[in-house]
């Protein structure tokens, strides 16, 4: 049963991140912000390497520090609140090490998760989407063609997270047209495979931090080991891992709104007009008022989502639901800041004008709002 209170591990991990978030993330995202496109930032792998990050996804006899996902939602809402650049680079190898967990075998889980637990800091990529398809993942023209022992690997992915800079990329392609959704299969291509190549990279109003790429495959080899799971297993593996990752980006979300919401409340209490500060006007206290309860709701929604997930029961529409309540709460809490904050929210160098460009994006990844809609009204 979920509980309210974190426990004292939980409440630990939550202060160790909060601490990188304030003293490490922070300072350096604005600056990665404004850099022009590009690969990932070296700063981003140095502190996913340094603070053993990657570890919290993989299990314990692959080498790492598996939390259970509250916990994981606990330590993203940290990340998120100081960057959701960050959060996001993050959150794609937890959709990279999601997918072998639970559909690679155990030469697979042992070989490639222990390649991102260096301590220079790895990243993996999540490739499901194609320019046409966007989320319907039945239409994927991206094929992959045996020959011999090897597969062979056509097509083009985008947008991907971490392009140019994954270690290596879950990829789904078609291995039989004909077939729709019962073709479909995941296969582990490392990054350094010829015929991968990347680019241009997205020139974005928000996370820019995050770089994103169209990723081609042109004839690219993969031996037939790098098939994750059974053939036309792939499309099931696609939604038991995204339907997870939903509710983590609403776990971000809820640190983004967070954030918003500390700084208009501190510029309310200090702001003053006829010596009385502006929290004392009914239409900013009780703005911030509807936010806070917003937050706490948000919040709650994810947990519930990673209770289930805790579980292993059913979490599709939990997520959805996390993921679509908490990205609105975002774009809101941004808008009312900047409202709050005035002129002072207007320049390129205040954080409320870069919460609200990372906001609205967060209405797109992994889903827009409407598709969140449409998994929930699915299941009514």
């Amino acid at each position: 049963m979920i509980s309210f209170t974190l426990s004292e591990h939980q409440r630990e991990l939550q202060q160790k991140f909060r601490e990188t978030g304030e003293l490490r993330l922070r300072p350096v995202a604005a600056e990665i912000d404004r850099a022009a496109p590009g690969p990932l930032d070296r700063r981003f792998l140095d502190i996913l390497g340094s603070e053993g990050l990657i570890s919290l996804l993989v299990p314990e006899e692959y080498g790492g520090q598996h939390v259970d996902a509250i916990t994981l939602a606990v330590i993203i809402e940290e990340l998120g609140w100081a960057s959701t650049d960050f959060a996001a680079v993050f959150q794609s190898t937890f959709h990279a090490v999601k997918t072998i967990l639970v559909g690679g075998s155990p030469e697979q889980k042992k070989r490639f998760l222990k390649e991102l637990l260096a301590p220079s800091g790895r990243v993996a990529a999540f490739c499901p989407t194609e320019e046409q398809g966007g989320s319907d993942s039945s239409s994927f023209r991206t094929t992959a063609r045996l020959s011999g022992d090897r597969y062979i690997l056509n097509g083009e992915k985008t947008p991907v997270i971490n392009a140019g800079s994954a270690a290596f990329y879950i990829v789904w392609a078609n291995m039989d047209t004909d077939r729709g959704r019962s073709g479909i299969n995941a296969f582990v291509v490392p990054g350094d495979t010829p015929g991968v190549t990347c680019g241009p990279y997205y020139d974005k109003s928000g996370h820019r931090g995050v770089p994103i790429a169209t990723v081609t495959f042109d004839n690219v080899e993969v031996p037939k080991e790098n098939l994750i799971g059974a053939p036309g297993s792939g499309y099931l593996l696609l939604m038991q891992t995204v339907d997870s990752g939903r509710a983590f980006v609403g776990a971000s979300c809820v640190g983004l709104a967070r954030a918003a919401l500390e700084i208009a409340l501190e510029h309310a209490k200090k702001r003053t007009i006829k010596s009385r500060p502006i929290i004392s006007n009914q239409g900013v206290s009780f703005s911030l008022a509807d936010l806070l309860t917003h937050l706490e709701a948000a919040r709650l929604l994810v947990w519930k989502a990673c209770e289930l997930m805790n579980a292993g029961l059913d979490h599709s529409a939990a997520s959805a639901m996390a993921k679509l309540f908490a990205s609105e709460l975002a774009v809101h809490a941004t808008s009312e800041g900047m409202l709050i904050l005035g002129q002072k929210s207007m320049h390129r160098s205040a954080l409320m004008e870069k919460f609200q460009r990372d906001a609205q994006l967060t209405r797109i990844v992994e889903g827009t709002s409407h598709i969140q809609k449409a998994v929930i009204a699915s299941q009514l």
